[in-house]
């Protein structure tokens, strides 16, 4: 028999090995082969009775096992195939590696049968409640027995990776909520695509929890994706009240030997619910019958970092509609793609009208100032922490000042990547927040200068302000660059040890804690300034979730907006809450200047030397088999990588039809269908 290997080598397709009589390879098993000088690892993609290559075959040298599904092998060569990637650069990329997880804790797996006298001790242990593997093995003869009941599954490894925890409160459903839970369940097993809207406070979060109990009782799986990390303690917590026990978890930032505990977890029918980033989109589930994005809306969802370029809602969509799972794409502020489907029909649109949690907040716009935290802001902090509530301030930018200019007028830039500088007052250096690149003492590259004035609002400077402005209230900041301790801030808030969270982006959305009942959005103009056709889509997105923060318990809820734009419609609709009002206006918009929902587009992206050269001579090639260009547009080099970006747009085929323009692609040259972010 031959296997065709896929190996993690860029735009190779895969490649022919013999299969050892004695060796067991199938379809999706890993595989070490001989390449060259060197032993690497791939995946087989396929067993067949005859080569594609006519010489002599290398045998495959040894298999891991199976680590990916029929289901999940076609899904990834899909997406491997619409992102101009080889289909080893993207399973080696979607698909972890086969790792040990270290055991930390344990928990009772099957009953106990003719155990020694010191593995009984370690069971009764854990049966007693201790499950920290450290103090199992302090007991007399507890280390081997704890090996012992491992090997056995009379214990199991127990992963629990967020602190944050919640009491479940069962509710009464209202009837939206009771229709939108029949709807979703009837359409488990029959791929039935969905779109749940409603305001921050609706109850999305629940109706998403009974289906996929539902799900659960039918013997199915269910998974739920949230677009940040940051979103996943709650989700996670609340997922396994609903449950009975916790889901199992899968974001990027986990560690390799948990990712693949739950990767293969899923993959021998272990686990049949998890909650996730966009990576667990594609977990390999068993008889998948719900699939959840919470926030469906967010860029977050879309992968564009590296290779292969995809969306997880575009994901989701597709392992729905192979594997005839339920799709709920949920939103208080649906991308206005996704709501202009669902006025298509493409999507069920269910609705959920009314706040269920607290009541709506009182909403204000004033005037930004010169003040960081002006005097209305200033005013409403003061007032809601004397009584006893807590606060959420929101800002879109990191650092302390988010850009120096020198007496010449000249802007500090990164000297690789040409983007401005951001001041941060912690280790007092200038960062750029492209390449990571710090200047502690950094020069005008014009006139040599060396003082700069410092301009800019961003969430250090606003932590810094709240710490001044509030010395005795517990300030915390959540951003990017905190986010390792996300979890325990996360935990204090909820404890109200935190009186005032100061946060970007990850903070503005899905976050539901009863005892913040003043919201302040520090700057809402600043999202407008994005070189970006979606600029007033992301600013009513961030403000209108901002606000839902507020007023989520027994207390009243306010939301100051700092605005010098307070008519623009973004911001006018989502102090409102008026996101239908919102969609109209950008639909007519869109339509004007045929963006999507009106169009497609596709980025191709030239890099390294002469990029904006060969980017100009590819244009003129398309352009010539009458494909619409727009550009070529410098962008900002990248770790010192010149860059230049090239726009086409066209229709619902452009995707394929570039495909077959361009057969293979350019080492200099990367192709990503449907972007979010333009520059």
């Amino acid at each position: 028999m031959i296997a065709r290997v896929a190996l993690p080598i860029p735009r190779a397709a895969p490649f022919d090995y013999a299969v050892p009589p004695e060796l067991p390879v199938e379809a999706g098993h890993r595989v070490r082969v001989p390449f060259g000088s060197r032993h690497l690892w791939g995946i087989v993609v396929e067993v067949q009775g005859e080569p594609t290559f006519p010489g002599p075959l290398l045998p495959i040298e040894a298999s891991a096992g199976p680590v990916l599904s029929p289901e999940g092998l076609a899904l990834v060569s899909e997406v491997a195939r619409r992102s101009f990637v080889g289909v080893g650069i993207a399973l080696a990329r979607l698909v972890p590696a086969p790792s040990g997880a270290r055991v930390r804790e344990v928990e009772p797996g099957e009953g106990p049968t003719d155990l020694t006298t010191a593995q009984a001790r370690v069971w009764e242990a854990v049966r007693a409640g201790t499950t920290d593997v450290r103090a199992l093995r302090r007991l007399p003869g507890g280390s081997q027995a704890l090996r012992e009941l491992l090997a056995l599954g009379t214990l199991r490894p127990r992963y629990l990776p967020f602190a944050y925890r919640e009491a479940r409160k069962e509710v009464a459903l209202t009837p939206h909520q009771e229709r939108s839970v029949e709807e979703i369940t009837q359409g488990i097993g029959l791929g039935r695509k969905y779109l749940l809207v409603g305001p921050p406070g609706s109850g999305k979060t629940e109706v998403y929890l009974r289906a996929a109990r539902a799900a659960l009782g039918g013997g199915q799986s269910a998974l739920l994706l949230a677009p940040e990390v940051s979103l996943l303690p709650q989700l996670w917590a609340r997922a396994g009240l609903a449950a009975g026990r916790p889901p199992a978890p899968y974001f990027g930032e986990l560690p390799g030997g948990e990712r693949w505990r739950t990767w293969a977890g899923a993959l021998a029918g272990e686990v049949r619910l998890a909650v996730g980033t966009r990576s667990a989109a594609f977990l390999p589930l068993p008889n998948l019958g719900l699939l959840v994005l919470d926030e469906e809306g967010e860029p977050a969802y879309k992968q564009e970092e590296m290779a292969p370029y995809y969306h997880a809602r575009q994901v989701a969509e597709a392992r729905a509609a192979r594997e005839g799972a339920a799709l709920v794409l949920g939103a208080s502020a649906p991308s206005v793609e996704t709501h202009f489907r669902a006025e298509r029909g493409e999507l069920a649109l269910l609705s959920l009208p009314e706040r269920v949690v607290g009541s709506p907040p009182t909403v204000e716009a004033v005037p930004r100032g010169e003040d960081v935290i002006g005097p209305r802001l200033r005013e409403a902090m003061a007032r809601h922490l004397g009584a006893g509530g807590q606060v959420l301030l929101f800002v879109h930018r990191l650092g302390f000042y988010t850009g120096a200019a020198c007496r010449c007028r000249t802007v500090l830039r990164c000297p690789t990547c040409e983007i401005p500088l951001v001041f941060h007052l912690e280790d007092r250096t200038f960062r750029c927040h492209a390449c990571g690149r710090a200047l502690r003492d950094p020069r005008c590259p014009s006139c040599g200068g060396s003082r700069f004035h410092l301009f800019g609002v961003g969430t250090e400077r606003v932590e810094h302000e709240a710490r001044r402005l509030f010395p005795g209230a517990a300030v915390a900041r959540l951003d990017a660059e905190t986010a390792r301790d996300r979890d325990r801030i996360l935990a204090a808030l909820a404890r109200g040890e935190i009186r005032v969270l100061v946060g970007a982006q990850m903070v503005g959305k899905g976050l539901d804690f009863p005892g913040i009942t003043l919201v302040g959005v520090v700057n809402a103009d600043g999202l407008l300034s994005a070189p970006d056709f979606r600029a007033a889509e992301r600013t009513y997105q961030l403000l209108s979730g901002a606000a839902g923060r507020a007023g989520r318990g027994d207390r009243p809820g306010e939301v100051v907006v700092q605005t010098d734009q307070p008519d623009f419609y973004p911001i006018r609709c989502a102090l409102r809450g008026d996101y239908l009002g919102f969609y109209r206006e950008e639909l007519r918009y869109r339509e004007a200047l045929r963006y999507p929902p009106f169009a497609r587009l596709v980025r191709l992206l030239a890099s390294g030397r002469d990029a904006e050269g060969k980017a100009e001579k590819l244009g003129r090639t398309l352009t010539a088999q009458r494909f619409e260009v727009l550009g070529p547009a410098r962008l900002f080099p990248r770790r010192g990588i010149p860059r230049a970006q090239l726009l086409v747009r066209g229709d619902e085929g452009v995707v394929e039809a570039l495909a077959a323009a361009l057969p293979s692609l350019p080492p200099w040259l990367s192709v990503d269908p449907d972007p979010v972010w333009l520059g």
